[in-house]
């Protein structure tokens, strides 16, 4: 029976969250600084003001793609100085539990403060300075996904997306996300398995993505933050609802304008007006959306790209790669074998 119910009181900064899941507790600063670059991205590290002692820990918790971190350099004074280079392909999203951390990219130098999360730009370079007892909260979260979940939300697939470098105060939506997190973490950190279910871990990282787009302002926002589109008509809505009973079968043109009950021309103009695409095209996306959906759960189901992708309906394998490239911005095969590291 759990019994941990102690474990929210160490987020208030007086402690650390993710206890019982320790990764490395040392004073080596070598060995934190080799640590630490497995665990994120190379990078340079050092201690300003002396040789003051350490007494470094790194917590950690891992649902697929998402990973929660918990780190205090046990610095009791002078100040730690890390240089990151270019993450590339993660978001780091951070919070400080205590004190405060400046953190230079080239948009300018912020503060971070408890009560504050930013994000950090992976496609430049970030310094961060610590002061004494700093202790901070990174989640740390794959841009493909990201922009992934971005792309399914817009109903096309965005140009590279940019957080602002700014701090965000946890209020409205930042505050449901840091909320879900804290309690993702408690969950785990006290031994309930449940958002680690194959069935319920890729919802749960989706629902911290969306969180995360509507917290954090970025060059999307005024499309993400939009209220949806009037209602389709309903030819529009029946040709929908076909696809999605019979999208892993053969469905033609001809079918869905026979299914509408309105002639092609008027098909092509409602899904034009108000799903800004054709309906050939929707079919298509909603069947690489579904075989995305299929891939992240097909290293637990035994299942291959190929069988994934004959049953979305897709019949001509290389065009559904690069189609799936196109929408999801990697391979099918490169999903597959990232589920398959979790």
């Amino acid at each position: 029976m759990i019994t941990n119910l102690d474990a929210p009181r160490d987020w208030d900064g007086t402690g650390m969250p993710l206890s019982r899941l320790a990764r490395l507790v040392t004073t080596d600063i070598d060995e934190v600084h080799d640590h630490m670059s497995r665990m994120f991205c190379p990078h340079d590290l050092r201690i300003e003001g002396g040789n003051p002692p350490i007494a470094f820990r790194h917590h950690q918790a891992s649902l697929k793609s998402v990973t929660f971190n918990a780190t205090d350099y046990g610095n009791p004074y002078g100040r730690v100085v890390v240089n990151i280079p270019p993450a590339n392909a993660l978001y780091l999203v951070q919070f400080s539990l205590s004190g405060v951390a400046q953190i230079a990219q080239e948009q300018g130098t912020i503060e971070l403060s408890p009560g504050q999360m930013c994000v950090l730009d992976p496609d430049v370079q970030v310094k961060q300075t610590f002061g004494e007892g700093y202790k901070h909260f990174t989640v740390k979260m794959s841009k493909c996904g990201l922009e992934s979940v971005l792309a399914q939300e817009l109903g096309f697939r965005p140009r590279a997306l940019h957080f602002s470098a700014q701090p965000v105060r946890l209020q409205g939506p930042a505050a449901a996300f840091a909320h879900l997190v804290r309690t993702i973490c408690d969950d785990l950190d006290s031994g309930i398995a449940g958002f680690t279910h194959a069935r319920a871990c890729g919802t749960v990282e989706e629902a911290l993505q969306r969180l995360l787009l509507a917290a954090v302002p970025h060059n999307y926002s005024e499309l993400f933050d939009a209220p949806p589109s009037s209602p389709a008509p309903y030819y529009v809505r029946r040709v929908e609802d076909y696809i999605r009973e019979h999208s892993r079968d053969p469905i033609s043109l001809e079918e869905m304008i026979a299914v509408s009950g309105v002639s092609a021309r008027s098909l092509h103009a409602g899904f034009r007006r108000f799903r800004d695409t054709t309906p050939m095209v929707y079919l298509k996306n909603h069947r690489l959306d579904l075989a995305h959906r299929q891939l992240k759960v097909a290293a637990d189901e035994g299942l291959s790209v190929t069988e994934v992708a004959l049953a979305c309906g897709f019949t001509h394998l290389s065009k559904f790669a690069r189609d799936y490239l196109d929408r999801f911005g990697e391979r099918p095969s490169a999903t597959l074998k990232r589920m398959n590291a979790h």
